[in-house]
């Protein structure tokens, strides 16, 4: 109380309501794994740094886009009955890289994600990228670094998937390790597909995968999915192949992709001939180039008039002077002594393939003949329908991902519009075509219960009308009452933090009765409203939860003396309905 000394009229502030607990975010991933640069405001970041970012065009900006592919594509012939040239892809080397955290963070977005968290171990090695270049210490550091960020809610690492078992393992009793040990976080773990093996199998690999530790911190989802993003590839890494035949024979082999539009090949003249073969019937016959006769007559008196020499050679030399001189954008040249006269187009590319060549009998029957109804080989240098095509080819090749970027998306989308306390699950995944593998119910029920191990594995379906969807929302503690379901532990982590965050200034104040009532009274209100919510299960807020705090009831004398006050919480917290079960039975008549 102020000490008054003057006389005065003085205003003192009572505060009568308790502190409010102010609810913290709930669905913040952490992304761990390799990214193509770590650059922000110019200057480049330590691996191991967390980044924070709210969109995919800042993760652009901070670590680059994703890993470049090298395709390398073979052109043939056309199909029968087809016009356009076949065109196959395939990946070169073979194999597509491992690296696919841009896609899992794109992904994320694209499922409703909001702030996440970058945590970049490397750049790309684009000399080689294999799946040996994933490193599990790698890995183990990132996740490492996550620690130092108590924004924090999911952890996941995608690219872990590449190491072999052991390595795997490593990475997700680290995550679940870490989850327990800070009790603020939730791992997201993906079970390894294997096109080789059934479900059944692939379920109890990952269960071998996994330890038997703080299961109650993590969830698994299964199978891996095919999305309808591409792989990105510039096109100058893309090789291609010519192997057509005809006209077009070979002109693009062992070009790269940019070259079909760019003009940067060097385009063909088109070359033909004309041959005198009897020079007896050779006048009143014409040749028509690009549309403009030359007609061979006895004596020359027109410019386009071409004047029958003595001989075939004499012929054809008055042809080749009358066609150079015409400028009709063909050189004509002739061996000395010889009946055939060259032509060469002036100009390369669509301007050669422009120029036709056309032979008129005068009536005396056929007395020359041409290399072709057309001038051949001037390929244009730009050919923009093969490109089309190819690019349309390029875009086939999907990407393969596994779920954790999308299931850490559903579970922001959620959480924002429905609540942590709702399943992530009944939800369908967006750039998703459908998974990699098609399950049936009983393949699911030996996933999602497991009674000797109880590691339930999510699975993510395909359903007709309804598209791909989560089908699944257990932890990987499946055996446990408690801690079977994902939102109930996501709720109990949400609860746990926020009150622990807003009962830090009670730090160091009195342990007394009034100190007791105003944090108990503060975490009544917080609760309540989660009950209004949904949250809590309860016709009444003492059905819901209940808190207690106090001595004799939580406390002795003993802890008070040392130092402790000790608040218990109970919560009635909602279930997930995870089977609806209808049961019909006859009614008799009663009328």
């Amino acid at each position: 109380m102020a000490d008054y000394k003057t006389p005065g009229v003085y205003i003192e502030e009572i505060s009568k309501l308790p502190a409010s607990v102010a609810p913290v975010a709930t669905a913040v991933p952490a992304f761990v794994g390799y990214t193509s640069k770590m650059v922000r405001d110019g200057e480049t970041l330590d691996p191991n740094t967390p980044v924070r970012i709210t969109s995919l065009m800042e993760f652009e900006t901070i670590f680059g886009g994703p890993f470049p592919e090298d395709y390398a594509v073979t052109v043939g012939d056309p199909s029968s009955g087809e016009t356009n040239p076949t065109v196959a892809v395939e990946a070169d080397p073979p194999g597509l890289s491992p690296y696919r955290l841009y896609y899992q963070v794109q992904m994320y977005f694209a499922n409703g994600g909001g702030p996440c968290y970058i945590i970049s171990v490397g750049t790309y090695i684009e000399t080689d990228p294999i799946p040996s270049n994933i490193s599990e210490s790698e890995l183990i550091s990132g996740l490492a670094a996550c620690e130092e960020e108590d924004e924090i809610t999911l952890l996941t690492a995608p690219e872990a998937i590449w190491l072999d078992a052991n390595g795997r393992k490593k990475i997700n009793n680290a995550m679940l390790s870490q989850c327990n040990k800070l009790q603020d976080r939730f791992a997201i773990l993906e079970a390894f597909t294997d096109p080789a093996e059934s479900p059944v199998d692939d379920g109890s690999n990952f269960r071998d995968d996994v330890g038997t530790s703080y299961l109650k911190y993590g969830s698994a989802y299964y199978p891996s999915l095919e999305s309808t993003i591409s792989f990105f590839y510039e096109d100058s890494d893309v090789s291609i192949t010519d192997n057509r035949g005809g006209a077009s024979s070979g002109f693009f082999h062992g070009n790269t992709l940019n070259e079909l539009i760019d003009g940067s090949k060097t385009g063909e003249k088109a070359t033909g001939s004309i041959t005198i073969d009897d020079n007896a019937k050779i006048v009143g016959d014409s040749f028509l180039l690009n549309g403009i006769e030359f007609k061979i007559v006895g004596t020359a008196s027109e410019p386009r008039e071409v004047e029958a020499g003595a001989s075939a050679a004499g012929t054809a030399s008055n042809l080749e002077s009358a066609i150079n001189s015409a400028g009709v954008g063909i050189t004509a040249s002739r061996t000395a002594g010889s009946d055939q006269v060259d032509l060469e187009a002036a100009s390369a590319g669509n301007s050669g393939n422009a120029i036709t060549l056309e032979y008129i009998d005068g009536g005396t029957g056929k007395a020359a003949s041409l290399s072709g109804p057309t001038l051949t080989g001037g390929q244009s240098n730009i050919d923009r329908t093969l490109y089309s095509l190819i690019k349309a080819e390029l875009d086939k090749q999907l990407v393969t991902l596994y779920p954790s970027g999308a299931i850490a998306g559903v579970c922001a989308r959620v959480d924002r519009e429905r609540g942590v306390w709702k399943a992530p699950a009944n939800v369908s995944l967006n750039l998703v075509e459908e998974p990699t593998k098609l399950l049936t119910d009983d393949e699911q029920a030996s996933l999602n219960v497991d009674a000797d191990t109880g590691k339930s594995i999510n699975v993510i379906r395909k359903f007709q009308q309804k598209g791909t969807i989560v089908w699944g929302a257990r932890t990987l503690a499946g055996n446990d009452n408690e801690w079977r379901y994902v939102p109930v532990r996501r709720l109990f982590i949400f609860i746990e933090e926020s009150i622990q965050k807003a009962t830090e200034p009670v730090i160091f104040e009195p342990n007394n009765a009034n100190t007791w009532s105003k944090t108990k009274s503060m975490i009544e209100n917080f609760l309540t409203g989660l009950w209004r919510d949904g949250a809590l299960a309860g016709a009444t807020p003492e059905e819901a939860f209940f808190v207690k705090v106090g001595l004799g009831q939580t406390m002795s004398s003993v802890d008070i003396l040392e130092g402790r006050m000790i608040i218990e919480v109970g919560l009635a917290a909602v279930r997930p309905a995870e089977f609806i079960i209808l049961k019909f039975s006859h009614k008799l008549q009663e009328a």
